[in-house]
């Protein structure tokens, strides 16, 4: 693996293969906003996710999670790199606190 946390993949030749996209969590701290203001956050970090990926950027939003008593919206990301993350979200004008690496974990199977 990477420093990243991504697999680069060994090709067997010497030549590697791009990273699989990666997962990012991005933290924000919100107090005191309200449902609306929500959804017009939620609907800049699409538009912005959009836009970057329509021009070939590899960066889609997944989703995003609100903790209510933390005041703390978390946003998934699928991307290349840690930059391409940060470059949607600053395009978006929404601030965030913190852009970090993640690793999904398997949950129990569905029947």
């Amino acid at each position: 693996m990477s420093e990243s946390g991504q697999d680069t993949g060994d090709l067997g030749d010497g030549a590697t293969r791009p990273a699989s996209p990666g997962l990012f969590v991005v933290e924000r701290r919100l107090p005191k906003i309200n449902d609306h203001q929500l959804t017009v956050l939620q609907s800049a970090l699409t538009s912005a996710a959009s836009r970057f990926s329509a021009r070939g950027d590899g960066v889609r939003l997944v989703g995003s999670i609100f903790l209510a008593r933390q005041e703390r919206l978390l946003s998934l990301f699928t991307a290349e790199s840690l930059e391409a993350v940060q470059a949607v979200n600053e395009a978006s004008l929404v601030p965030f606190a913190s852009i970090e690496p993640a690793v999904q974990l398997p949950g129990l199977a569905q029947p």
